[in-house]
């Protein structure tokens, strides 16, 4: 079986500048106006025929100075500080950002949007200002997004950099309430925040050499994370998950990228693993399970997307170190909510692979985090 989603339109100008950078498009997961429904429907995806070029801003007035002000002062105070995973990359995310927002609409754009989404949360999602006002900022961010990625160059390359940051952020926060029946991997989230992979490989090939970069600083930071990247070694306990003998493993279509992508993934999955300290799980693991789609091969989510056992069950073993960062307001409950649909689907002779998961869930392993 396999999930088919909405194509990108490769007559769009701006999707050619996808295409080049090995982006997905994102036509159909931001463009609403403000009467649409909630952007979590869907699992986030807004799908209309509206696109990026046509999103007209609000009129300048009293009204949207004072509160682009107020959410400006909530991210400085208050939002900021809540998406810090640890020390290595908390001046990114306050002061750093904001002082390059004031030169970027897209990074303005996107803080704004990640503000109130955060007051769209805090009210229990009953504050439809904050929700329309996010929906408003998050698509006035991804068109000077596009803008910037049509033009990649050194003078904005740390914008990008940002936006796709904060933009990613959304992405994560959006599974919290999106619909899980029939259950519908999502792949859109791992493509998109896989996709940011393509924009740093840019940034830095423009910004080598350059350490005051922000960008630099940035990749410099993710030094150790990239270790994971030659990282084949895979836990005992993983191994026999490549196996090929049972006759429902041998069942699958399987060649060289197909055994790349899974023996990628559970590599990865099994070095976030062994960083685990119970003690501190947020500075142990955070950035490393925040940013695993970006490390993993591409062709996992074409497996994903195809609902194979074996992706479906690497996926819940993912999810399971997201559930560990559930005090994260933007994270919440989601990790638990996709291991419980997958566990609904999942065929009978795989169930038995969903012991590590389940045992997370059940002894309740998470952070202390500031929600």
């Amino acid at each position: 079986m396999v999930l088919r989603s909405r194509r990108c339109d490769e007559t769009k100008p701006i999707c050619s500048h996808c295409s080049r950078l090995q982006l997905p498009c994102i036509y159909d997961r931001a463009v609403s106006d403000s009467n649409s429904s909630s952007p979590t429907e869907n699992g986030g995806q807004q799908q209309n025929k509206s696109t990026v070029e046509t999103i007209v801003d609000p009129p300048e007035s009293e009204s949207r100075r004072k509160l682009e002000l107020k959410l400006f002062h909530q991210y400085m105070t208050d939002t900021g500080p809540s998406i810090i995973m640890d020390s290595i990359t908390s001046n990114f995310w306050i002061s750093t950002i904001c002082r390059l927002a004031l030169k970027s609409d897209a990074t303005l754009y996107a803080i704004y949007m990640v503000a109130a989404l955060h007051a769209h949360q805090r009210s229990n999602y009953t504050d439809n200002k904050a929700l329309d006002a996010c929906q408003t900022y998050l698509n006035m961010a991804i068109r000077e997004h596009h803008k910037d990625v049509a033009d990649i160059n050194p003078d904005n390359i740390e914008y990008i950099c940002l936006t796709s940051s904060m933009l990613r952020l959304y992405g994560f926060d959006q599974l919290q309430r999106r619909s899980l029946e029939p259950y519908t991997p999502p792949v859109g989230l791992l493509r998109i925040t896989g996709a940011s992979t393509a924009l740093f490989r840019k940034a830095w090939d423009l910004i080598q050499g350059n350490t005051e970069s922000v960008a630099y600083k940035m990749i410099e930071s993710a030094a150790d994370l990239l270790e994971d990247n030659y990282s084949q070694e895979l836990p005992d306990d993983l191994k026999p998950l490549m196996n090929r003998e049972k006759p429902h493993e041998l069942e699958e279509l399987w060649d060289a990228d197909t055994e790349d992508a899974y023996a990628r993934s559970l590599s990865l999955i099994g070095r976030i693993r062994s960083f685990i300290d119970r003690e501190n799980i947020s500075k142990s693991i955070g950035r490393r399970t925040i940013v695993f789609p970006m490390m993993m091969r591409m062709k996992f989510a074409d497996l994903v997307e195809e609902l194979r056992p074996r992706a479906l069950v690497i996926l819940a073993y993912y999810f399971a170190l997201l559930s560990m960062l559930s005090e994260f307001w933007w994270i919440g409950d989601s990790g638990a909510r996709e291991i419980r649909a997958i566990e609904k689907i999942l065929p009978d002779e795989w169930q038995g692979w969903l012991e590590w998961p389940r045992s997370i869930l059940q002894q309740d392993v998470v952070m202390d985090g500031d929600t």
